[in-house]
C-alpha cells in the first residue's frame, strides 16, 4: 500500500459514493477501481475500509509473490504448510468472517497470483463475497484482472483520472498551508499532471530542496533550473518500469532528440515499440511533412533527459546525427541541449541559434544552459540583445543590464540601440545601473552618426533615434499612456524596430482602456500580435492587457481561457508568468463573485511580482491587493500594501497608473474614513473627465457610489452616453435610475451587479426599498445630484477654481496658477456654474456663501 503522510482525499467524492453504492447494491458483487500509478486507488480503498470499521479482509498483489499460489493471502494462511488443503484454508478465511457476505479489499490486483485471482473471481460470481479491487491498467492490450466480471456486470467499475483544477488547488493549499501563487501551482500541475500521488511526492521534493519559497504567507516558485534529487527521479523510474526494454529505449531516443523521423526509428529497430508508446499517449506522431515521433513534455520527459547514462546518451546522439534529417526548431533546440549533456560537439553558431530559439519559445533556463558554453566576446550585438533580455526575464537583471551594455557598445545600427533602450526603460526603474545609463545610448548614437552603420541598414537614422530616446527619457508624462498620440506617430514610421513598436502598441492599448474603448484596445493588441511572438516580459504584458480588454467586453470565458494557456514549461517562465497571471485571475474571480479567491490571488500577485522584480506591474498589483484587503476586512494587510505602494520609486513606466490610483484611494478612503482621500478621488475624476478618460472616470464614480453613496446622477447618465466600456454602460443604467428614483430600474441594476459587486447591488436595493417610486407611477421625483447639496458636490479642482475666481483671477491666470490648459479651467468652470445654478463669474461669491457649510 502506498504510504501517505496526509490521508485527506480531494476530488474523489463521486468515486467514494460509487464504491459505497456498489457495496450496498444486492445485485453487485463489488467494484473494480482502475487508475494509473499515483491516482489514489489505494487511498480510496483505504478510506472505504476505514469507514467500514477497518476490520475487513485486506489482501494485495505483489510482484515477488506473483508466482506463489495464493501468495496474496500470505498474511492470513501459512503458505509453507501442507499445500493440499491450502485452498480450503483460504476459503475458511472468508467463512470465519462475521459478515454474511464478507467484503474483501484487493489492492494492486494487477499483481495477483493466478490462484488468488481465480478463487476471488469464483467466490464473487457465486455471491459469497464482495470485492473492492484496485488495479493499474496495462500498457498493451493484455487482459485485466476481473475484466470478465466487469464485462458481465458482476462487478462495477470506477476509473480514476487526474484531479480537476479546483480540487488540485485545494489539495496543494491544504498540504502547503497559506496562499499558493500561480507559478507554484503551474509547476506542480505540469510536473505531476494533477495525479494525487505525484503531487504529494513533488511537494515532498520541494520541501527537501526548498524549491518553493514562502513570503508573507504566499508560496512562490524559485524559478531556478531543474535539479531533481534521486528520490524525485525514482518516481519517474517507477513509472517507466512497466515498459519493456525496447519501449524504454524508444522513449529515451525520442525525448532526447525532440523529434525523430519514423525512418530513423525503424533503422534503430524501435518502430513497433514507438507505435505502442504513441497508443499509450507517451509519444506524439507528427504528420506534417516527414512523419516523425515527437516528445511530449511532462515530468517524465524532463527527468529522462537528466537520468539517461552519458555513454548510452552519446551513442544515441551519434546514431541520430548520422542521418540527414530536417528537425523542427524545437527539436534543433533540444538536440543542442542534448549535445551538452552527452559531450557531443556542434558548432558555436548552432549553439547560438538554438539558444535564440529557446528564448523565443520561452525555454529560458535551457537557453542559459546552452549559452553558458559560449563567451559573450564573440557574440554580435543582436545576439547580446537577446541574451541580455533573457537574463532580465529570468530575474537576473544586473547581469542582463551588463550584457545589454555590451550590446549597446557593439551596436552596428540604431535598431539595436532602440531595442535595448526599451528593455532598459522598463527594467532599470531607478535609472542607476552602473553599466548602462542614458549617456551610453547617446554615445552609441553619436558613434553611429559619425561612422555610419556597420552594415547596410534600413533602420532609423541616428538623429531621429536620439529624438525618440530623449522624448521617452524626459519622463514628462505621469504615465506613458499620456504620450499615446505622440508615440503612435513614431509607431507609424517603418524604421521603428519591432521591439519598440510592440511597446508603443501596448501603450496604445493601455490608453484605449483608460478611454473606455476596449474594442479599440483589442484592435491595438491585434496589430502587434506578431511582434509579441517572443515569450518575454512584453508578451506577459500583452496577455494581461488582452485579458483586461476581454473582461471589459464581458468575455470572461475567453479571458480565463487565455490565462489558462501555457506556452512554455520552463521554470523561470512559470515564475515570471506567476505575478501577472495572479493579477488577472483576481479580476476574473471578482467577475465570478469568488471574493475569497480574488483576495488570495491579489496577495499572491504582489509577492510574485516583487520577488521577480517586475516593477512595472507592481504598482497596480499593490493597489489591487490593498483594495481586496479592505473589502475582505483585513485592514492590517491593507496598511502594509499601502506602505509598500508609497515606497515605490517614481516612474512613468508603471502599467495602468490611474487605475492603480483609483483603487488605492478608494481603499484608503474606506479603511481610514479620511475625507482627504475622497477629495483626491474627486480631483482625479475631474482630470479624467478633462482628458476624456471615460473608463477611469466611470471607475471613480462607481467607487464613490459603491462605498460612500456619493453620486451625480446626471454625470453618470452622461458617461453612459459616450458608448465606452462596460462601466460606462453600467452608469448609463444607474444614473437615470438614481435620478428618477426608479425602484424597478434600481432593482435591475442590483441584479446585474450581485455577483461582481454585491455591496453595490445591496446599496441599489436599499435605495429602492427606501421609498423610490416606480417609473410608471405618479410623476417624476426630479433630478438627483447625489447625497450632497449642490455646493457639496463640487470637486476639489472646482473648489480651487471657485476661490480663485472670487479672488479676481481670469481663466488664463487660473490656468497658469494650476499648471493646466485654459480649456481645462473653462470646462471646470462650466460644470461648477451648473452645480451652483449660476450663469456668471460675479455670482460665484454669493453662491459659495450659501453653500459654505458644505465646502
Amino acid at each position: 500500500m502506498t504510504e501517505f503522510v496526509d490521508a485527506t482525499l480531494f476530488g474523489r467524492q463521486v468515486e467514494l459514493t460509487a464504491i459505497e453504492s456498489a457495496l450496498r447494491d444486492s445485485s453487485s458483487a463489488g467494484v473494480v477501481v482502475e487508475g494509473d500509478m499515483g491516482m489514489g486507488k489505494t487511498a480510496l480503498a483505504s478510506e472505504i475500509h476505514r469507514r467500514r470499521g477497518g476490520g475487513e479482509i485486506w489482501v494485495r498483489g505483489d510482484r515477488v509473490l506473483q508466482r506463489v499460489p495464493y501468495g496474496a493471502f500470505g498474511l492470513y494462511v501459512d503458505l509453507n504448510a501442507d499445500s493440499n488443503d491450502l485452498l480450503v484454508r483460504v476459503v475458511n478465511v472468508f467463512r470465519n468472517s462475521s459478515e454474511a457476505t464478507p467484503v474483501v479489499f484487493v489492492d494492486d490486483a494487477h499483481e495477483l497470483d493466478e490462484s488468488s485471482l481465480s478463487t476471488l473471481s469464483q467466490l464473487a460470481t457465486e455471491g459469497n463475497i464482495k470485492i473492492v479491487a484496485t488495479l493499474r491498467p496495462p500498457v498493451d492490450d493484455s487482459p485485466r484482472p476481473f475484466s470478465d466480471l466487469v464485462a458481465d456486470h458482476v462487478l462495477d467499475q470506477v476509473t480514476l483520472g487526474a484531479l480537476s483544477m479546483s480540487d488540485f488547488s485545494a489539495m496543494i493549499e491544504h498540504h502547503l498551508g497559506g496562499i499558493v501563487s500561480q507559478g507554484a501551482r503551474d509547476v506542480v500541475d505540469f510536473q505531476s499532471g494533477r495525479v494525487p500521488g505525484k503531487v504529494i511526492e513533488l511537494l515532498r521534493y520541494t520541501r527537501r530542496k526548498r524549491r518553493l519559497l514562502e513570503r508573507q504567507g504566499v508560496w512562490l516558485l524559485d524559478g531556478l533550473d531543474l535539479d531533481y534529487d534521486e528520490r524525485a527521479r525514482d518516481v519517474t523510474r517507477l513509472h517507466l518500469s512497466r515498459y519493456c526494454e525496447q519501449q524504454r529505449a524508444a522513449l529515451e531516443l525520442v525525448i532526447l532528440g525532440g523529434e525523430v523521423e519514423v525512418g530513423i526509428m525503424l533503422a534503430a529497430g524501435l518502430g513497433e515499440a514507438a507505435d505502442t508508446l504513441v497508443a499509450a499517449g507517451e509519444l506524439g506522431l507528427v504528420q506534417d511533412g516527414v512523419r516523425s515521433y515527437a516528445a511530449i513534455e511532462n515530468h517524465s520527459s524532463k527527468t529522462i533527459r537528466y537520468t539517461v547514462p552519458v555513454g548510452r546518451s552519446r551513442e544515441m546522439f551519434d546514431f541520430v546525427d548520422r542521418f540527414d534529417d530536417s528537425p523542427s526548431e524545437r527539436a534543433r533546440m533540444l538536440r543542442a541541449d542534448w549535445s551538452l549533456s552527452c559531450g557531443a560537439r556542434i558548432s558555436a553558431q548552432d549553439f547560438v541559434d538554438a539558444a535564440r530559439i529557446a528564448v523565443r519559445l520561452g525555454e529560458w533556463q535551457r537557453a542559459l544552459r546552452i549559452l553558458n558554453e559560449l563567451s559573450t566576446d564573440g557574440m554580435a550585438a543582436h545576439e547580446l540583445l537577446d541574451l541580455g533580455q533573457l537574463y532580465c526575464d529570468v530575474n537576473k537583471v544586473p547581469i542582463g543590464l551588463d550584457v545589454l551594455a555590451q550590446a549597446v557598445e557593439k551596436a552596428c545600427c540604431t535598431s539595436v540601440v532602440l531595442e535595448v533602450f526599451a528593455v532598459w526603460m522598463f527594467r532599470d526603474f531607478h535609472r542607476d545601473s552602473p553599466p548602462l545609463g542614458i549617456e551610453d545610448f547617446r554615445s552609441a548614437l553619436n558613434r553611429l552618426e559619425t561612422r555610419g552603420p556597420c552594415h547596410e541598414s534600413k533602420g532609423m537614422d541616428a538623429e531621429r533615434a536620439r529624438q525618440l530616446i530623449d522624448m521617452l527619457f524626459a519622463n514628462r508624462w505621469e504615465s506613458l499612456s499620456d504620450g499615446s498620440k505622440e508615440l503612435r506617430r513614431w509607431a507609424s514610421e517603418a524604421d521603428v524596430p519591432d521591439g519598440l513598436r510592440l511597446c508603443i502598441g501596448l501603450n496604445k492599448a493601455v490608453k484605449e482602456l483608460e478611454l473606455g474603448r476596449s474594442e479599440d484596445a483589442l484592435r491595438a493588441l491585434a496589430e502587434v500580435e506578431g511582434q509579441a511572438g517572443n515569450v518575454g516580459t512584453a508578451y506577459l504584458l500583452y496577455v494581461m492587457l488582452k485579458t483586461r480588454a476581454l473582461l471589459q467586453e464581458d468575455r470572461a470565458d475567453e479571458a480565463s481561457d487565455l490565462l489558462a494557456e501555457v506556452i512554455s514549461y520552463d521554470l523561470a517562465y512559470f515564475a515570471a508568468r506567476s505575478g501577472p497571471a495572479d493579477l488577472m485571475w483576481t479580476r476574473i474571480h471578482v467577475e465570478r463573485g469568488e471574493m475569497a479567491a480574488a483576495t488570495r490571488t491579489s496577495f499572491a500577485a504582489v509577492e510574485a511580482l516583487d520577488y521577480w522584480n517586475q516593477n512595472q506591474f507592481l504598482l497596480l498589483a499593490l493597489a489591487e491587493a490593498e483594495h481586496m484587503a479592505v473589502l475582505s476586512g483585513n485592514l492590517a494587510a491593507a496598511d502594509d500594501f499601502d506602505a509598500r505602494y508609497l515606497a515605490l520609486p517614481d516612474s512613468n513606466a508603471y502599467i495602468e497608473i490611474r487605475r492603480a490610483a483609483v483603487l488605492r484611494l478608494a481603499a484608503r478612503a474606506k479603511s481610514t474614513e479620511d475625507p482627504a482621500y475622497r477629495e483626491e478621488m474627486r480631483t482625479l475624476l475631474c482630470d479624467s473627465e478633462d482628458d476624456a478618460s471615460h473608463e477611469i472616470a466611470a471607475m471613480i464614480r462607481i467607487e464613490l457610489f459603491r462605498h460612500f453613496g456619493e453620486y451625480d446622477a446626471e454625470a453618470m447618465a452622461t458617461l453612459g452616453k459616450v458608448g465606452a466600456g462596460r462601466d460606462c454602460r453600467l452608469l448609463g443604467e444607474l444614473g437615470p435610475a438614481l435620478r428618477d428614483r426608479d425602484e424597478d430600474a434600481l432593482a435591475t441594476v442590483a441584479k446585474s451587479m450581485e455577483t461582481r459587486m454585491p455591496d453595490m447591488a445591496e446599496r441599489c436595493l436599499a435605495m429602492a426599498r427606501s421609498g423610490g417610486h416606480r417609473s410608471n407611477g405618479a410623476g417624476s421625483g426630479g433630478p438627483e445630484t447625489g447625497t450632497h447639496s449642490a455646493g457639496g458636490s463640487l470637486t476639489g479642482r472646482e473648489r480651487q477654481i471657485s476661490r480663485l475666481i472670487v479672488a479676481g483671477m481670469t481663466n488664463a491666470e487660473i490656468a497658469d496658477e494650476l499648471g493646466v490648459a485654459v480649456r481645462t479651467v473653462e470646462g471646470h468652470t462650466y460644470r461648477m456654474y451648473r452645480k451652483l445654478d449660476i450663469s456668471s463669474r460675479d455670482q460665484v461669491a454669493e453662491a459659495l456663501e450659501k453653500v459654505q457649510p458644505n465646502l
